[in-house]
Parts: structure tokens; sequence; C-alpha cells
């Protein structure tokens, strides 16, 4: 009897023990996600991810993780990576120090800025507002600004799809009014490069001046600027919750330091007044931002399928640009849509397949010259190719 006891007593011990240890890591697990929900959504008045994104938690596990990763790490890559396929994250992870001088890692959640790629999210609110019948493609620039030279002869689709004739307005570091932007760019365009609508040049300026007519609509209709028209009708929608402007990820706990590497050697590049970059390189994002964005387009959350269809569509024969994206880039990959952007040391791309089940973000805060960031898009669609051509394109 007393053995029997002894054995009860050992045993109601060890569930006892068992138990507090169980209480303690469930507590330790819940104040370490509290924690990291915090600082991640330190800088949005969001705090949850939206019920339709929460499906997207499920990882692919298999040798294409393994494959991509190890290219990757090979690849001397800087920053972080989502790769998502069929509704299946195969991988998201961060390489390499976000910042040189403390130690910090990339991370799924860094942020960084996306340069250009500004320009695709601009083209979308673009369509929005074209949508309500605020804005219309053939408007032409002096609808808006009567006094702007050869205003009646550049049109909104000239700007979106970069063939308007104007030349690339450098930026600078000083910090402008949205009119004094305008005027800026109309003393350095009284002449065209050529007529309107014939040749396609990229140029940061058909953005800036399309970025500062959006701001004055959404001022005259919405009552907001172009950047609270975004946040509200573009990230709200997409769950876009780590991404803003300018100087506001000066603030955000996960931010990245931008490097360019010269000779070997690795310096932080003074980038313009972000005054100057409205519409055409203002925006910071997450690699997993970014994906929501290009998810939110690919199933008409942010535009109708009608206009899904014209944003990504050739409008002008000779190139592949349309509307703040490139369709079937030379090196990106015949079947994608792909947006690119570099600013300072930040150097990243999205992409996403036309029959909108891959998707693959690039987001680094090292730019080389040694380094192409299109090599990298393009092994991981082969990869994500591969895996589709042995289950017979299933």
């Amino acid at each position: 009897m007393k053995k029997k006891n002894t054995r009860f007593a050992i045993l109601f011990s060890c569930l006892l023990i068992g138990g507090c240890v169980a209480a303690a890591l469930m507590t330790f697990n819940q104040n370490s996600a509290t924690q990291a929900h915090s600082a991640a959504h330190s800088t949005g008045k969001n705090t949850s991810i939206p019920p339709k994104h929460t499906r997207m938690t499920s990882f692919a596990s298999d040798w294409r993780r393994t494959a991509i990763d190890r290219r990757i790490q090979q690849s001397g890559f800087s920053g972080s990576v989502l790769v998502v396929s069929h509704g299946k994250v195969v991988l998201s992870k961060g390489y390499r120090l976000s910042n040189s001088h403390n130690g910090r890692r990339n991370q799924p959640l860094t942020t960084y800025y996306v340069g250009s790629t500004t320009k695709s999210i601009t083209a979308v609110a673009f369509m929005q507002m074209r949508e309500r019948g605020l804005i219309h493609f053939n408007d032409p620039v002096s609808r808006f600004y009567p006094n702007f030279p050869n205003g009646n002869k550049i049109t909104m689709l000239d700007l979106l799809c970069h063939v308007s004739g104007l030349g690339n307005v450098m930026e600078t570091m000083q910090p402008v009014t949205r009119d004094q932007l305008v005027q800026r760019i109309a003393l350095h365009s009284l002449r065209l490069a050529s007529k309107p609508g014939t040749v396609w040049h990229y140029s940061d300026t058909n953005y800036a001046l399309l970025g500062a007519i959006l701001d004055k609509v959404s001022s005259s209709a919405f009552h907001e600027s172009l950047h609270d028209y975004i946040r509200q009708f573009i990230f709200q929608r997409a769950g876009m919750l780590h991404s803003g402007f300018g100087d506001e990820m000066l603030h955000s706990a996960y931010r990245s330091t931008g490097y360019v590497i010269v000779d070997g050697h690795a310096f932080s590049e003074q980038i313009p007044s972000f005054s100057q970059l409205i519409g055409c390189g203002d925006i910071y994002s997450t690699s997993w931002d970014m994906y929501l964005f290009d998810h939110a387009i690919a199933d008409s959350t942010l535009l109708s399928k009608a206009s899904v269809h014209e944003l990504l569509s050739r409008h002008f024969p000779g190139t592949s640009y349309s509307c703040g994206w490139y369709i079937g880039r030379k090196g990106w990959g015949n079947d994608t849509y792909s947006s690119h952007g570099v600013l300072g040391g930040w150097n990243g791309s999205n992409a996403f397949t036309q029959d909108k089940q891959s998707y693959v973000v690039l987001l680094s805060n090292v730019r080389s010259s040694e380094f192409e960031i299109s090599t990298l898009n393009t092994m991981i669609f082969h990869t994500l190719q591969e895996t589709k051509n042995q289950k017979g394109g299933k």
C-alpha cells in the first residue's frame, strides 16, 4: 500500500511539473507573439491582418525551397525574399544584414524603399480614379495645368506608358511643394524630345507629373492628399500594414539601411528629397506587403477585372511597358508581369506570372554592379516552372 501511494505521489508530481512547464511555455509564446505583433505594427494604424489573407500561412515543403534558398545564398543577395506558388508560401526569408553598424539582420518584416515600384502603385491609383470618372486616359495635362508647355498634346496615357516626349528632370535634395515640382518640370520641358505617343523613353518625370496631377484630383474629390488616398484605397484594401511614404520609414522598427557597393566598399548614397519623388519613388514596403499588393491586383480586390486587363495590357507597339508594369520583359520571364525599383542602395522587384499563380518579391538593401536582381528573379520562376512541368502542367 505504501508503494502504491508512493507511485501516485510521483505520478501527481510529474503531472504538476509538466503542467507548470506547459503553462510557462504557453505564456512565453504568447508574450513573444504579442511583442512581435506590437513591434511589427508600430508604424501602421491597422492592427490585424484581414481575414481573407490569413489563408496564406501554409508552407510548401519540398525541394524548391532548398534549391531557391541555396541559390540566393550563393548569389550574395542581401534583403528579403517571398515566393508564393499556388496559394502556398515556398520561401519567406531574410538574408544578411539590414544594418552593418548594429548587426541587425534582414527578415521578412524588414522595410525597404521600393523606388520605381512606386509607379505601379501610382498607376493603380490612377485606374481607381478613372473608374470613378474623375480622370481619363485621353485627358491632356493642360486640363489640370493649363500653362504647362505642350500640355494640350500630352495625355495621361502618355505619362503612364512613358511615351510623353518629356525628358528626365533630375531630382535634387531641395524640398518642394506640389506646384513647385510641376513648375520645375515645366521649365525643363519647353521642348519635347519626341512627339507624344510615338517614342518610349523611361523617365521619373512622367510619374512625378502624374503623381502631382493625381494629388490635385484627390485633394479636390476627396479632400485628401495622394498619400492619404493610397493609404485608404490601396494599402488598407490590400492589407498592406507595413507600407508608407518617405521619412516615415525612419520610425519603422524593422527599417533597413541601403548600401551601394563600389570597388568592394559599401557606402550609403544620398537620395533626393521625397517631395520630388511623389508618384515615382517615395514608397517603402516589405516583401509580404508587396505580395499582397500584387495579389490584390490579380484577384481584382483593387480594380475591376476590366481595369486590371487595361492596366496589364500593351497600349503602344514596340514597348513591353504599360501603366507601371513590364509585360513579359526580356530577362524577367516572358510570362510575367514585373516591376523594378532602385533608390540609393535599395534595389527591389515584384513579379507574378500571367496565370496569376506564382509570385516572387525580392527587396534588397545592397546595390552593386556585380549583382543583377533580374537574374535571381528569373532563376526562381524557372525553379517553380520545373515543378509545374514535373506535374504535367497541373
